[in-house]
């Protein structure tokens, strides 16, 4: 039976017989922790069967037992077994870890709603921090083990980091997404011979851009990264901007990380394209116009050239001139 009608006076039993008033925070807070476990829930369920999936269904059965304390009085405390301790808050740390692990670290602000499964996660986590305020409330008044005030505490960390792991994940989803898109349209890059992308080559690339960029009357930062989009070399004219640094990396990134243009990846992000909203990516990292092109040796992904300060069209008149002779994509040139 769903009803018993003994709390139809707005009081409540605790486990061990006592009752309270429904309004009571002690009550508010054990409900706030079921809240929390049922958005935790909503967020479980939009991940794939598998691993991750198991061991938020575990902290949610943890969720039930810290629940249970809360809801009891100090009798029934007593003889509950199975609390909350610090082997569970180890176990969430292990979690943070492995979340970060693959999702990196954070370079910035992180603002929901990226996708729906990490904007869940996002929402849990508001909820299990409502339930630590209040948890903190109560423990002005009443005894409360500092194992369960580290749990939640330690539980909000874990369930952010949940989010910003299936964030990650449809990063990944999407690079993919540009890179089949780029397969399609683009084929595989045909390789120079002889080449080699070292430090002397991107030294030589970096002569020629700034000649082409003197040419043109304007002072550019030139980025080269190596495959991994890690710089090679930064080479800073005297007058260019200081914000250009930061953009000619990102052009530069943006070429190796999808083995195409800035340029064409802008194509691809643009709102009817194959990956609408890919400059919210990457933590930001994602440059959407001209000015970068990817460098191929012997048909493999040998790194990237970065170049802005100039208007788009002369950043890439910039990078196209100074890669004369490299192979950037199968059709050559500059998308």
């Amino acid at each position: 039976m769903i009803y018993t009608r003994t709390g139809d006076k707005g009081d409540t039993g605790l486990f061990g017989g006592s009752r309270v008033p429904k309004q009571s925070l002690r009550v508010e807070v054990y409900g706030t922790v079921d809240e929390a476990n049922a958005a935790l829930g909503t967020a479980k369920a939009m991940l794939p069967v598998g691993p991750w999936r198991l061991r938020v269904h575990q902290v949610q059965q943890r969720l039930f037992v810290l629940a249970a304390e809360l809801a009891s009085d100090e009798k029934g405390a007593a003889i509950l077994a199975g609390k909350v301790d610090a082997d569970d808050v180890t176990d969430l740390e292990h979690l943070i870890d492995d979340c970060l692990a693959v999702a990196g670290p954070q370079r910035e602000f992180v603002v929901p709603g990226r996708d729906e499964r990490s904007s869940a996660f996002h929402q849990a986590r508001t909820v299990v921090r409502r339930a630590e305020r209040r948890l903190l409330s109560l423990a002005e008044t009443e005894p409360v083990r500092p194992e369960v005030i580290t749990y939640l505490n330690r539980l909000s960390d874990a369930v952010h980091a949940l989010a910003r792991l299936t964030e990650t994940w449809r990063d990944q989803e999407l690079e993919q997404i540009v890179r089949d898109a780029v397969t399609k349209v683009l084929g595989a890059p045909s390789p120079p011979q002889g080449r080699r992308l070292d430090l002397a080559a991107a030294r030589a690339i970096a002569e020629r851009a700034e000649g082409r960029a003197r040419q043109a009357g304007v002072d550019v930062v030139i980025v080269i990264v190596d495959a991994g989009g890690n710089t090679m070399l930064l080479h800073r004219m005297d007058e260019a901007l200081l914000a250009s640094t930061d953009v000619a990396q990102g052009k530069a990134w943006t070429a190796a990380a999808f083995r195409t243009t800035s340029a064409a990846v802008g194509k691809l992000a643009a709102d009817g394209g194959p990956a609408p909203g890919l400059a919210h990516s990457n933590d930001g990292r994602v440059v959407l116009f001209g000015g970068g092109i990817p460098i191929f040796v012997d048909g493999r992904l040998a790194g990237a050239l970065g170049v802005s300060g100039g208007s788009i069209d002369q950043d890439i008149d910039i990078a196209t001139f100074a890669l004369e002779g490299w192979t950037t994509q199968a059709t050559g040139g500059q998308s």
